[in-house]
C-alpha cells in the first residue's frame, strides 16, 4: 500500500464530516507532494492539515487551502519552507480562520517571489498588523493577498518598513490604511531600487504627524519626486522625513512646495541647495524645507554662488531665534530682504522708484510719476509689452526689473538712462509737435506736402503721418530721427549720465543685426538707427549707392545739433523718407566686399530745397510715393531696448483728449470733444496700435474696448454722441449720466510690511490695503444726526470757538522784547535788593501763534459694530412679574418704543460722533480727514475714504456716512500704516491719529489662528509705535469694556481711553479731541 493511500484511508473517517471539497484538496495535495516530500515528511504534513480542522468551526477552510497550496509550491519549495507555512499557519488559524486562509492562499505565489527562506517572517509581517478585530484582520489578509506583487518590486527589509507604515496608519484609519496598500506595489514600482527604503522612511514619519496626507503622499509623492535630480532624492526625503518627526504641521505641503521648487531649478544647482540646506535641518527642519522652496524666487535675484553667503545670514538668525530663522528662510523677514538687496545684482523698480521719480522730476520741471511698465500696457490703451520702457507724456514707465549686468550699480546705471530717455522726451518737447510751427536747423517744407482733408487733422501728428503713404516707414524715419536728437540732447545737457549712455549704445550696437543680408531699403533704415547710435563706424551701404547714405547721415547729424526741435525731426523725417522710397527694398546680388563704410554730407548740401507748388498741391505729393513693383514688404528695425516704446502720435491723442476733459488749457479757447467716429478712424490708420496684440478675439469688440480705455484714462466718459457727460470727479471716475451705469470706485492698492514679533523681524510687503472712496448713501443722516443732538452740537462748537487761536499773544518773561513785564521788573528789583541773582528775563513781546493741527481719524467698521446698545430703558421690577396685567402693559410699552425708535448699533454712534467732531473741526479750521478700515485677510484690508485731507466738507463727504455700516474683521496694523502715510503728506506741525473701535484687533491669518490675540495686538503696538517715530501723536479710543487687558500692551505710554458707558461716545469725542490739541 502506497504512504498516499494509507494517509487517505487513515483520515477518511476524520474527514468525513466536513464538506466534500476538503476531502478533494487533501487527496490532490497528497499526490502533488507525495513525489517530492519522504513519507514521513508527508505524514507530518498531512497531520498539520488535520490539526488545523480542528482548531475552530470555521478552521477546515484554513485546512482546504493548506492542502491546496500543497498542489501550488514552486519547484524551489523545501521542506522547511512548507512546515514553516504550517506552523504559521496554525498560529493564524487559532486568532483567525480568514486570517490563515488569506496567508495560505497566497502562501506558494509569496514563496516564488521572495524565496523559501523568508516565509516566516513574511508570515510575521502580516500577523503585525491583526490586532484581533475584523478590521484588522482584513488589512493584515489585504497584505498577503499583495505580497506576490509586492515582492517582485521590494525586498523583505523595505517590505518590513512598509508594514510599520501601514500600522501607523491603520491606527487612525483602516479605510486609508488599506488604500495605500493597495497602491503600494504600483507607487513603489515607479522608484528607482535606492530611492523606496527613503520613500516608505518618511510615509512612516508623515502617518505619525499628518497621517490625513499619507494618501495625498502615495497619490503624489512620486512625480514630485521625479522633479529631483535622482542621485539626490534619498537626501531629500530624508529632510523631509526630518521635518515630520515629532511635529504636528502639514509636513506633506512642506515636501511637495519644495518638490516643486526644485523642479523649477537646473539640475545641476540641486546638489549645492540640498546640501545648504542639510545644514539647517539640524536648527529648524522647517527652515530647511523653506529654504529650498523660495530658492525659484532667491535665485532670480542672486547667483548660485553667492547663495551661500544669503544662507549663512539666516543661519546665525536660526541659531539665534528659531521663529526669526523660519521667517527668514520664508521670504517674510525684512531681514532677508535686505541681505538678498545687498547680494544681488539685479536691480527692483519698486526699491529704486521713488529715486528716479525725483530724479525725473529735476530733469523735468514737472511732477510725473513711475510705474511699471506691465501696468502701462494693463490699461488696454495702445501699448502692450509689459517689459518696454515708456512714457504717456505725464508718467514714465520703466521695466519692474533690471538685470542686464553682472554689477548693482551697472543695473541701476541702465534704469537711469531708460528714465532719462523717457524724461528727455517729456524735457524737450517730443510730445508738443506743431505741423505749422518751423523748426531752428531746416527749413518748413512739410506744410507744402499737406493735401485738402475733408476734416481737420485729430493732432498734429495724425495731420504729419498723413503725409506718407508708407505710414509705417514714415513712423521709423521719424522715431529714429527723434531719438537721435534726443540722446544728442541729454549728452549736451547731462554729463552725468553721458558715459552710461554711450554704454548702452555701444551695447545696442552689438546686438544689430548683419546688415548686407538684407534688402535694401531695411539696410537703409538700419544704417540710419546704427548713425543714431553713434554708431557711424558700424554704417555699411553699397560704393554705387555712397551718394544717398552719405546724404541722410548727413540730415541725421543735422537733427543732433543743441538747437533741433521735434519739428525737425519731422523735417529730417519728411527729407529720409525721400531717399528711403527712391530706394528698392530688394536684396543686392552685390558681394560683401562690395559695402563700405559712409561718411556723412554737409548738412547744407544734404538738405533737399524747399518743395515747389502751392500747399496741398498734387504735385508734391506725388513725390511721397510707396513701394515699386517686385520689392520686398518692408520690415520695421530691430527695436533698441534702452528707448522703449515712442508713441508720438497715441501720445498727442491722449494729451488731446486731456486737454478736452479738463476744458481747456487756460487761456485758449476750448476745442470740439472728439467723437468716437473720429478716434476709430484715427485707430484705424495709426501704426501704433496693435489690437491683435491687445485682445484676442471679434476685432470689432477689441476696437470699442480701445476706445472706451483710451477715454477713461484722458478722464473723459465715452458717450455715443461724442458728448461729455459730466466733468471729473476728484476719484478720477467721471460723472454719471441719465442712463448710464454707476462707475465702481477707483481702488488704489498700497502693501505695508507686518510685525511679526515672535521672528522680532518685519514680513516685507505682507498686507494689500485697497483704497477707495467711500460710497454716497442717504442725505438725511448728517442733518438727522445734528437735529438728535443740537443741544451737544451748539455747546461743543462753542467749546471749539474758544480753542481758536488769538492772532497775536503776549509772551512773558523773554530776555528781550518790546517793553518791560511789570511784574517780572518787580520780581527782578525785589531778588536784587535782597541780594540774589535775579533772572534777566523781564521782557514782553507779541508772537503770531497760528493753530496748525492735521488730525487722522481711523473707524473700526468691522462686523462686530453691528452690535445693539443696551439702552438705559427702565426695567420691569421683578416684584411686578406675578401680576398678568402689569407686565403684559410693560411688554407693549416696550416694544412700541423699539418699533418707533429702532436700537441703536455700536456704528451708529460712531457715525453720530464724527457728526459733531466733524462741525466742531470746521470750527476752528484744523486739516481733517475721516477713514474707515475693515477687511478679511492680509490680502484685502479695506481702507475707505470718507473724507481726504483735500477735500472740503460738502453734501458728497456728508453722504458719505450713511455708507459707514459694519462690515468683516479688524487687521489694524496696516490700516494705522497707511492713516500715518496719509498724515505724512500733510504740511501740519502737529499731526495726530484718533484710532476708535470697539474691540481688539482680529481677522483672518492675524496670527497662528483665530484664537491667538498677541501677534495682533504686537503688530499694531508696532503700527502705533512707528507713526509715533514719525512724530505723529497716536490715541486710541474704544467702547469696549474689557479694553484695559490689551490696550496697555497694545499702546504702552501712548494715550488710549475706554469709554465704559458707550452712550457718552458723541459728548467724550469732541472733549478728548480738545485736550490733545489744546
Amino acid at each position: 500500500m502506497s504512504i498516499v493511500t494509507e494517509l487517505l484511508a487513515r483520515h477518511q473517517e476524520r474527514l468525513s464530516g466536513f464538506p466534500a471539497p476538503l476531502q478533494q484538496q487533501f487527496e490532490a495535495g497528497l499526490r502533488a507532494l507525495a513525489g517530492r516530500l519522504s513519507p514521513s515528511q508527508l505524514q507530518a504534513w498531512a497531520e498539520t492539515g488535520m490539526e488545523l480542522t480542528a482548531l475552530s468551526l470555521r478552521s477546515w477552510e484554513a485546512a482546504v487551502e493548506y492542502f491546496k497550496a500543497g498542489t501550488a509550491y514552486p519547484e524551489l519549495a523545501t521542506w522547511d519552507a512548507i512546515e514553516t507555512v504550517g506552523r504559521d499557519a496554525l498560529q493564524m488559524a487559532a486568532e483567525s480562520a480568514p486570517l490563515a486562509v488569506s496567508f495560505l492562499r497566497a502562501a506558494p505565489a509569496a514563496m516564488q517571489a521572495i524565496g523559501p527562506g523568508h516565509m516566516h517572517a513574511w508570515a510575521e509581517l502580516g500577523r503585525r498588523l491583526y490586532k484581533g478585530n475584523w478590521k484588522s484582520s482584513s488589512l493584515a489578509a489585504q497584505f498577503y493577498e499583495v505580497a506576490p506583487e509586492l515582492f517582485r518590486i521590494i525586498r523583505m527589509g523595505q517590505a518590513s518598513r512598509l508594514v510599520i507604515f501601514i500600522d501607523e496608519l491603520a491606527r487612525h484609519s483602516y479605510e486609508l490604511a488599506s488604500a495605500c496598500l493597495a497602491s503600494a506595489p504600483a507607487v513603489l514600482a515607479r522608484l528607482e531600487e535606492d530611492d523606496r527604503l527613503p520613500f516608505i522612511t518618511f510615509a512612516t514619519e508623515l502617518a505619525q504627524s499628518s497621517w490625513a496626507d499619507s494618501r495625498l503622499y502615495f497619490d503624489r509623492g512620486v512625480p514630485l519626486l521625479e522633479k529631483i535630480h535622482a542621485p539626490l532624492r534619498e537626501r531629500f526625503l530624508l529632510l523631509a522625513a526630518q521635518a515630520a518627526r515629532g511635529h504636528q504641521r502639514s509636513v506633506f505641503q512642506y515636501f511637495e512646495d519644495a518638490a516643486n521648487a526644485l523642479g523649477e531649478l537646473e539640475p545641476t544647482d540641486h546638489q549645492q541647495i540640498i546640501m545648504l540646506a542639510e545644514q539647517l535641518a539640524p536648527y529648524s527642519p522647517f527652515a530647511a524645507m523653506d529654504f529650498i522652496t523660495v530658492m525659484p524666487t532667491v535665485l532670480q535675484r542672486i547667483r548660485i554662488d553667492e547663495l551661500e553667503a544669503w544662507q549663512q545670514a539666516g543661519l546665525r538668525v536660526l541659531q539665534v531665534s528659531q521663529e526669526g530663522g523660519e521667517a527668514y528662510f520664508r521670504l517674510q523677514s525684512t531681514r532677508a530682504e535686505e541681505i538678498l538687496e545687498n547680494l544681488s545684482s539685479r536691480v527692483e523698480l519698486s526699491r529704486v522708484g521713488e529715486v528716479l521719480r525725483l530724479y525725473c522730476k529735476a530733469l523735468t520741471g514737472r511732477n510725473v510719476s513711475i510705474q511699471t511698465a506691465e501696468a502701462l500696457a494693463e490699461k488696454g490703451i495702445g501699448w502692450v509689452d509689459e517689459h518696454r520702457a515708456s512714457t504717456d507724456g505725464s508718467t514714465i514707465f520703466l521695466p519692474e526689473l533690471m538685470e542686464r549686468f553682472p554689477a548693482k550699480e551697472d543695473n541701476f546705471a541702465a534704469m537711469k538712462v531708460f528714465a532719462t530717455h523717457q524724461a528727455a522726451h517729456i524735457e524737450f518737447g517730443s510730445f508738443a509737435f506743431e505741423f505749422r510751427r518751423p523748426g531752428n536747423v531746416f527749413p518748413l517744407r512739410r506744410v507744402a506736402f499737406a493735401r485738402e482733408r475733408e476734416r481737420p487733422a485729430t493732432t498734429d501728428m495724425e495731420e504729419f503721418f498723413d503725409l506718407f503713404p508708407d505710414r509705417q516707414l514714415a513712423s521709423d524715419l521719424f522715431t529714429i530721427a527723434e531719438d537721435a536728437r534726443i540722446d544728442a540732447r541729454v549728452k549736451h545737457e547731462y554729463g552725468g549720465i553721458r558715459r552710461q549712455l554711450v554704454r548702452m549704445q555701444a551695447e545696442e550696437l552689438e546686438r544689430r543685426p548683419q546688415i548686407e543680408l538684407m534688402p535694401l531699403r531695411n539696410a537703409f533704415v538700419e544704417n540710419l538707427v546704427r548713425a543714431s547710435l553713434d554708431g557711424l563706424h558700424r554704417v555699411r551701404w553699397p560704393r554705387e549707392r555712397a551718394d544717398e547714405m552719405s546724404r541722410a547721415l548727413g540730415i541725421l547729424r543735422a537733427v543732433q545739433q543743441p538747437a533741433a526741435t521735434v519739428e525737425d525731426a519731422a523735417e529730417a523725417a519728411l527729407a529720409l523718407y525721400e531717399i528711403a522710397i527712391s530706394i528698392p527694398n530688394i536684396r543686392d546680388d552685390l558681394d560683401p566686399a562690395d559695402w563700405d563704410s559712409v561718411e556723412p554730407m554737409e548738412a547744407g548740401q544734404a538738405m533737399p530745397m524747399e518743395a515747389a507748388g502751392e500747399e496741398g498741391g498734387q504735385g508734391t505729393q506725388a513725390q511721397l510715393g510707396g513701394s515699386g513693383e517686385g520689392d520686398e514688404e518692408y520690415e520695421s528695425p530691430q527695436e533698441i531696448d534702452f528707448r522703449g516704446d515712442f508713441k508720438p502720435e497715441l501720445v498727442d491723442l491722449l494729451m488731446k483728449l486731456r486737454e478736452n476733459a479738463q476744458g481747456g488749457q487756460a487761456g485758449q479757447q476750448q476745442t470740439m470733444p472728439l467723437t468716437p467716429e473720429q478716434l476709430a478712424e484715427l485707430l484705424a490708420k495709426s501704426v501704433e496700435i496693435d489690437l491683435n496684440a491687445m485682445d484676442e478675439g471679434d476685432l470689432d469688440a477689441s476696437t470699442g474696448m480701445f476706445l472706451s480705455n483710451l477715454m477713461k484714462e484722458a478722464g473723459t466718459p465715452a458717450s455715443e454722441k461724442g458728448e461729455q457727460g459730466g466733468q471729473p470727479t476728484s476719484d478720477q471716475s467721471t460723472g454719471e449720466s441719465p442712463g448710464e451705469e454707476p462707475l465702481k470706485p477707483v481702488v488704489t492698492v498700497y502693501y505695508y510690511d507686518e510685525w511679526d514679533f515672535r521672528a522680532q523681524d518685519y514680513k516685507p510687503r505682507w498686507c494689500a490695503v485697497k483704497e477707495a472712496k467711500l460710497e454716497e448713501g442717504d442725505e438725511g443722516f448728517y442733518e438727522k444726526a445734528l437735529r438728535e443732538h443740537a443741544g451737544l452740537v451748539a455747546q461743543t462748537r462753542k467749546q471749539f470757538e474758544l480753542m481758536k487761536p488769538e492772532m497775536f499773544r503776549k509772551i512773558k518773561r523773554l530776555p528781550d522784547g518790546e517793553d518791560f513785564d511789570l511784574d517780572s521788573a518787580i520780581e527782578w528789583m525785589v531778588e536784587k535788593r535782597a541780594g540774589a541773582n535775579p533772572t534777566e528775563k523781564i521782557y514782553w513781546r507779541r508772537n503770531k501763534i497760528e493753530r496748525d493741527v492735521a488730525v487722522a481719524f481711523l473707524i473700526d467698521m468691522s462686523a462686530s459694530t453691528d452690535e445693539e446698545i443696551n439702552k438705559r430703558d427702565k426695567q420691569f421690577d421683578d416684584d411686578d412679574y406675578d401680576d398678568p396685567r402689569k407686565y403684559l402693559s410693560w411688554w407693549v410699552s416696550k416694544r412700541r418704543q423699539e418699533l418707533t425708535s429702532p436700537p441703536k448699533r455700536i456704528i451708529d454712534l460712531e457715525k453720530e460722533s464724527t457728526v459733531l467732531l466733524m462741525t466742531a473741526l470746521e470750527t476752528i479750521g484744523d486739516q481733517y480727514g475721516i477713514y474707515g478700515f475693515s477687511g478679511y485677510g492680509r490680502d484685502n484690508v479695506e481702507f475707505f475714504v470718507i473724507k481726504d485731507f483735500d477735500e472740503t466738507l460738502d453734501q458728497k463727504i456728508k453722504n458719505r456716512l450713511d455708507k459707514v455700516v459694519p462690515i468683516r474683521s479688524t487687521r489694524m496694523g496696516p490700516a494705522i500704516r497707511h492713516a500715518t502715510y496719509k498724515l505724512l503728506q500733510t504740511d501740519a506741525k502737529v499731526k495726530i491719529l484718533f484710532l476708535l473701535s470697539d474691540g481688539r484687533p482680529q481677522d483672518h491669518g492675524y496670527g497662528r489662528d483665530r484664537t491667538e490675540k498677541e501677534y495682533a495686538i504686537h503688530d499694531t503696538k508696532q503700527a502705533l509705535n512707528e507713526a509715533k517715530r514719525e512724530g505723529i501723536t497716536p490715541f486710541a479710543l474704544t467702547v469696549d469694556r474689557a479694553g484695559h487687558d490689551y490696550l496697555k500692551t497694545m499702546c504702552e505710554d501712548m494715550g488710549y481711553e475706554v469709554v465704559a458707558d458707550i452712550e457718552s461716545l458723541p459728548s467724550r469725542l469732541p472733549a478728548l479731541y480738545r485736550r490733545l490739541t489744546e
